[in-house]
């Protein structure tokens, strides 16, 4: 089974792991898919499977109402968390806006050497906010930067409801 988007993230983290958990989503945890090419199963609009480089939101988000599309965690190879990464919007959605919630509760869905999975811990929420409105589907970019200097960026995929 291939992780293809979650690959070069794996290997970019040496020491200190960055989690992405995902929540109510389909990608790096393995949540509703084999690889995170899933289609949406509540919209009959979706295509068969989204663009591959994205993690995409299984469930539609609601316009005006926030939605948690991700948790960004960093912790080490033991699972000793680590301080939070900063994060930066790279490519703004179109259609919503987004927001960081720190101190989220979470369980960790995939760790580069998978000693962490199962773990609970504590990371950044993202939460997207679909503006009234707006239908279809919007895209955006995260660049995630541990202490260590290290980097991630995501892309991300949202379906908003009709």
């Amino acid at each position: 089974m291939s992780h293809a988007p979650c690959n070069g993230l794996r290997r970019r983290l040496h020491l200190a792991i960055l989690a992405l958990v995902l929540a109510g989503t389909t990608g790096c945890s393995g949540l509703n898919s084999q690889d995170g090419n899933a289609p949406l199963p509540t919209d009959a609009a979706a295509p068969t499977a989204p663009t591959a480089d994205a993690a995409v939101r299984s469930t539609p988000v609601v316009p005006g109402r926030p939605a948690r599309v991700f948790i960004f965690a960093a912790f080490a190879d033991n699972c000793d968390p680590l301080p939070a990464p900063e994060l930066t919007v790279t490519a703004a959605p179109a259609k919503g806006d987004l927001k960081f919630e720190p101190n989220q509760e979470t369980t960790i869905k995939t760790s580069g050497k998978g000693t962490c999975i199962g773990q609970t811990g504590k990371g950044t929420g993202l939460y997207y906010t679909a503006r009234a409105g707006q239908t279809g589907s919007d895209r955006f970019a995260v660049t995630a930067k541990l202490a260590s200097g290290e980097t991630a960026t995501r892309t991300f995929e949202v379906r908003i409801a009709e």
